[in-house]
């Protein structure tokens, strides 16, 4: 519809004066009196509607079909922009004492100055058509903690660094009531922000292919998958292959609050070649509670834990993590704002030349 009325608006704005054009005045005339562009959400008249004003306006049948088929499919798609969390940590320790202080045993006088900050952000864009979902992801996170002795020189930890785009195409083969069921396949390539002391990066391309449910009353998300990495991080390249599952889910407890789970187990099953730094299995988990404030707004009380080995070990290694978090997070129907903008700025002019 935005298309059709672009192009015959620029016409009809300066026929309106001169009447030069008769038949654009026609034209005009059976689009804004036909009922559809008062905002009617049948989407049947609508396309009935467009098509027959393409008609008139691009006479080439072979255009009219590629803008009508584009207007078709852009009133059937559902764009949602999602933003799962943006979330940022900051703490800051500051200590100004004198070395009389520091042997009275008084611990918050006998530290260091430290400063630990963690910024995390979770993005989706999804493009939902009536049969299928096209999905792209961004996940971002990184965390530093900086320890700044009197007597000594600073140190730099890293507690998180990972940056990971993914794009996905999921069939909906099953209905339910609540969400939709099928198989997908996925693209995805994650690095790193920084490079470790080696001068090397951490860099994986990977692809996905299994089963996924997806929209839930409980379950965003649950899927099972194998899963192909190709390992760019050292030269030469190696490919690694693994089972891999994976959820996010949620559990209201009142309007304020709302329980997060999410997670996925990797489990390496082959290599290309092999090296001692090789991962046999890879665990994350995270469950927060977001307690809301306003507009999105929450603060979340979280624990997140990452379980994992890698071959030269005999013993699997743990990071486990417990805080609070400050949190932003939305969900936006873009196709329905275009079209409600769109409906705004039709009832607006036709209001304009009665």
């Amino acid at each position: 519809m935005l298309i059709g009325f672009l192009c015959v608006y620029g016409n009809e704005t300066q026929n309106v004066q001169t009447i030069e054009n008769p038949s654009n005045l026609n034209l005009q005339d059976k689009f804004f009196n036909n009922p559809t562009s008062k905002g009617n959400s049948n989407i049947d008249s609508n396309n009935q509607s467009t098509s027959s004003m393409l008609k008139q306006v691009f006479p080439n049948s072979y255009i009219e079909n590629i803008i009508t088929g584009f207007i078709d499919g852009l009133e059937e798609t559902l764009l949602k922009i999602d933003i799962r969390r943006i979330a940022i940590d900051f703490s800051n320790t500051t200590i100004n004492v004198s070395d009389e202080y520091r042997d009275l045993g008084i611990n918050q006088f006998s530290g260091d100055n430290t400063t630990l900050a963690n910024f995390v952000a979770d993005l989706a864009l999804e493009h939902n058509f009536e049969n299928s979902r096209l999905s792209n992801t961004l996940f971002a996170e990184y965390g530093m903690v900086i320890v700044n002795p009197k007597y000594k020189s600073i140190t730099k930890n890293e507690t998180a660094d990972n940056l990971i785009f993914n794009t996905g195409y999921t069939r909906k083969a099953f209905l339910f009531e609540n969400g939709f069921l099928g198989p997908f396949i996925d693209g995805e390539y994650q690095t790193e922000f920084t490079r470790k002391e080696d001068g090397s990066r951490n860099q994986y391309l990977r692809y996905k292919a299994g089963l996924r449910f997806l929209d839930g009353k409980y379950i965003d998300e649950f899927y099972l998958s194998g899963v192909g990495e190709i390992d760019l991080s050292y030269s030469p390249v190696s490919i690694k292959g693994a089972l891999e599952t994976g959820i996010r889910a949620k559990t209201p407890i009142n309007d304020d609050l709302k329980l997060i789970y999410q997670g996925f187990v990797r489990q390496y099953v082959g290599y290309s070649r092999f090296r001692d730094s090789d991962l046999l299995y890879n665990v994350n988990l995270s469950v927060r509670l977001d307690v809301s404030i306003n507009s999105g707004i929450a603060f979340s009380p979280f624990v997140s834990a990452r379980f994992a080995q890698i071959r030269k070990a005999k013993r699997s290694g743990s990071n486990i993590m417990t805080g609070i978090s400050l949190l932003f997070s939305s969900s936006i129907n873009a196709i329905s704002s275009i079209q409600g903008a769109q409906d705004a700025m039709l009832s607006e002019y036709f209001k304009s030349i009665q």
